[in-house]
């Protein structure tokens, strides 16, 4: 399988989704990357890099995505903001297109009904986790929602989407 991780909410621990609905209807708001992790991310990281391809995707600009990236010691390759990101499909679409991704074997993995929504905006097949941390996801149908990343490696490795 392949996972689409996104960087606010999963790894970082940050929800700008107000601040991203607002500027996906127009309105001009400056979006800055935290630099706290959330304290699940390195465990989960560990583990799921050996069971899969994983890509990160960021509603931040090339820059400030490589260098959040740098600083965790993440080394993955990754979609940044080139222009319109979540709840756009734009994120989705360049991930499947640029890396030449089935959909069929893609969790997009996120922690805001916008990661949800931009999947769906593209593919409604893409298998989508929720980690709940402070949106709840529930009403966009995820695929599987979990408490933790933790909690979240245990159900995709029981659906058998860990290789």
């Amino acid at each position: 399988m392949e996972f689409g991780i996104w960087l606010d909410g999963v790894i970082l621990n940050q929800d700008i989704t107000d601040t991203l609905s607002s500027i996906y209807k127009g309105i001009q708001a400056k979006v800055e990357p935290s630099t706290e992790i959330n304290p699940d991310w390195s465990d989960f990281y560990k583990k799921i890099r050996d069971r899969g391809k994983l890509f990160i995707l960021s509603p931040f600009s090339k820059e400030i995505t490589q260098g959040v990236l740098n600083s965790l010691g993440i080394n993955e390759s990754f979609v940044y903001n080139n222009g319109r990101t979540k709840p756009s499909k734009e994120p989705t679409e360049r991930l499947v297109n640029e890396f030449k991704i089935d959909p069929l074997r893609l969790v997009i993995i996120g922690s805001s009904p916008l990661d949800l929504l931009s999947a769906r905006f593209f593919d409604s097949r893409i298998k989508v986790a929720c980690v709940v941390r402070r949106r709840d996801c529930s009403r966009y149908s995820p695929f599987v929602m979990a408490k933790n990343l933790h909690m979240l490696f245990e159900s995709l490795n029981r659906l058998g989407l860990l290789d």
